[in-house]
């Protein structure tokens, strides 16, 4: 009979870390759950690829605009807001 598992994968050893990953499964032991997220874990992985493929670019400065950075590009101002050529 299926379990419910919750598989929480983490990146380092530090307790407050959130979690990279965190699923829910049900299978019939730990080994058919965490093959069950490794396979979620590639689908995710082989899709993000593909975004990255078709539009290379603009994903590269969505990631670095997410992370707080500011791009800069010809004929924009530095202090005009992101998106507006001067």
């Amino acid at each position: 009979m299926p379990t419910p598992w919750v598989i929480e994968v983490r990146l380092g050893t530090r307790p407050d870390a959130a979690p990279l990953r965190r699923a829910i499964v049900e299978a019939e032991d730990e080994a058919a759950a965490l093959r069950l997220v490794l396979a979620q874990a590639e689908q995710d992985v082989s899709a993000a690829r593909a975004g990255l493929q078709d539009d290379g670019q603009e994903e590269v400065f969505s990631t670095a605009e997410a992370s707080g950075r500011s791009e800069h590009h010809a004929g924009e101002a530095r202090d005009a807001p992101a998106g507006n050529l001067v």
